[in-house]
């Protein structure tokens, strides 16, 4: 073992919270260790709605959630503006609602005193027929509807550009990097022993070492000799590798749950449930009977839903805040840091609770934390400092497209994640060749990832610049997608076979649970091309 590295602080945990914890103590001038047991937002963050939304819904019994997700979601649209994007929304309201037309406007009316706050704009109400001329897959049953404005995000890029950004003020980041165990000084926690992606076990001492790893707090907790209390909520969404309305959509499930189908740019999530979860958190599975739930709730709504072919399904599970005889979806986003050293394990932080659209105050109020303990005075900045290529406007797509010779939706998918250094993504690639026709990455962008971003596998690639999720869902452009990764990763031809294989058996845990009959015939015919071309390709 080599000798341990030495800093400031430890951060556990790399979701959307912990990388903006690192960030926010790295441009407060603090030596800092972010470590990942997965990849970067391959948790909880990354198995969201892909929203920075204030949460209309909490305003009955949480109302200053909404407020703080208001006034935080306004700070992220406006620091990281090339990854965010407007998402409109119909509400429906059909006969017999328990929220008629009138109470619907009157939640709306309130909801919009915070809408400024994130830019967004105020609600409008509709008749029937006009939610229906907008958008014509809503049930003949609806009478009525109101309009709110939310935005999305890819909360993949967002995770890694506060890792980035992090990185680029000093810190130290490394992921699918398991801690295995904290180092105590008597009471005291004074560091971390972890186990790198080679197997290699390492140690670093730490003045405060902070626990952000959301739904997994309770186990990092607990080697601290120290108890954190959650009520953990599995969420599951169906993902369609296409836009499949003009809107997005809330609707009601079977025992009056609020559910939503997400418009995005160039897909569809449908979700989500909210159950208790007692279960193994890295083995979260998508039962068929959770997939029904989501459908019999919005056929009421879209009564075509069914004849879409969902290509697969995400799952995650939500560190919600303990709390005794609350439905799971009604229990408060609130969040709470807590300085251990009041239960024996000074030098430990934890925090939990909370959700995507306030990571960014969650992680200055930790931030906040450990600089008193540090005795430490510096002002964060992450409420007005752009994240990574948000420093300057991006050229024009057109323009951008014509110089570099690739499409234009290609050139809007390289800003949408890279923003003002799109050019600079592409001048590290040895191609501006389009890796697949359904989803426009170029070999360039996958290149500057593996070189640049910390990409270990093609699990890794489909997070940090989507390959592989197109309709396709790899079958047309996974073996290249190892070539290029394996050339700049220096992988073997067979290192190269294993990690398509690996990719393609790990996707099939979340295609399995919406394969129906005409998705099984579509699964046949892409494993059989599959198979084709792994005995074919001489380049593997």
């Amino acid at each position: 073992m080599t000798a341990p590295s030495v800093h400031d602080v430890v951060v556990i945990g790399g979701g959307v919270t912990g990388a903006g914890i690192a960030r926010d103590l790295s441009l407060r001038g603090l030596s800092v260790l972010l470590l990942e047991k997965g990849d970067w937002g391959a948790g909880t963050s990354g198995a969201s709605s892909w929203m920075i939304h204030g949460g209309p819904r909490y305003l009955e019994y949480d109302w200053d959630t909404t407020r703080l997700s208001c006034v935080d979601a306004g700070h992220i649209v406006t620091i990281a503006r090339n990854l965010v994007y407007r998402v409109v929304f119909l509400i429906p309201v059909l006969p017999h609602d328990r929220n008629n037309i009138e109470r619907m406007e009157t939640a709306m009316e309130v909801y919009d005193r915070f809408q400024p706050l994130k830019h967004a704009h105020p609600h409008r109400r509709l008749t029937g027929a006009e939610a229906r001329q907008a958008e014509p897959g809503l049930s003949p049953d609806v009478i009525a509807a109101v309009t709110m404005e939310e935005w999305g995000v890819d909360p993949h890029r967002l995770v890694y550009a506060n890792v980035q950004d992090a990185i680029a003020h000093s810190a130290h980041a490394q992921n699918h990097t398991r801690v295995t165990e904290l180092i105590k000084d008597g009471g005291k926690v004074i560091g971390v022993r972890y186990r790198s992606p080679d197997g290699e076990i390492s140690e670093a001492r730490a003045r405060v070492v902070v626990n952000a790893t959301g739904p997994w707090s309770p186990e990092v907790a607990g080697m601290a000799g120290v108890e954190v209390h959650l009520r953990p909520a599995k969420g599951v969404h169906l993902v369609y590798p296409h836009r499949i309305s003009n809107f997005s959509i809330s609707a009601e499930s079977v025992d009056g749950r609020d559910l939503l189908m997400v418009a995005h740019a160039g897909f569809t999530l449908l979700g989500t449930t909210d159950d208790d979860f007692y279960g193994d958190l890295d083995a979260v599975e998508v039962l068929e009977d959770e997939v029904d739930y989501l459908l019999q709730g919005f056929e009421r709504v879209f009564p075509a839903i069914r004849q879409y072919r969902p290509v697969r399904t995400t799952t995650g599970v939500r560190p919600t805040l303990f709390k005794w005889r609350r439905y799971e979806d009604e229990l408060s986003r609130r969040y709470e840091v807590i300085d251990h050293s009041t239960h024996g394990a000074d030098g430990f932080i934890t925090i939990v609770g909370g959700k995507l659209s306030m990571y960014r105050l969650m992680a200055e109020e930790t931030s906040d934390a450990v600089c008193r303990k540090l005795g430490h005075q510096a002002e964060c900045t992450t409420a007005s400092r752009p994240l990574p290529g948000n420093e300057s406007d991006p050229e024009l797509v057109h323009e951008l497209a014509s110089r570099c010779g690739i499409p234009a939706l290609a050139a809007l998918k390289l800003q949408s994640r890279h923003g003002s250094n799109a050019e600079k993504v592409l001048d590290e690639g040895r191609t501006s060749r389009i890796l697949c026709r359904c989803e426009p990455v170029t070999e360039a962008e996958l290149t500057y990832a593996a070189r640049h971003e910390q990409v270990r596998s093609l699990a890794d690639a489909f997070r940090r610049v989507g390959v592989a999720a197109g309709p396709c869902a790899g079958a047309a452009c996974i073996l290249r997608a190892a070539e290029v990764v394996g050339g700049v990763l220096g992988w073997s031809a067979s290192q190269r076979f294993d990690a398509a294989r690996e990719f393609v058996r790990g996707a099939w845990l979340g295609r399995a649970p919406v394969l129906g009959h005409s998705g099984w015939a579509q699964e046949e015919l892409a494993q059989g091309a599959m198979r084709g071309l792994m005995a074919g390709e001489s380049r593997l």
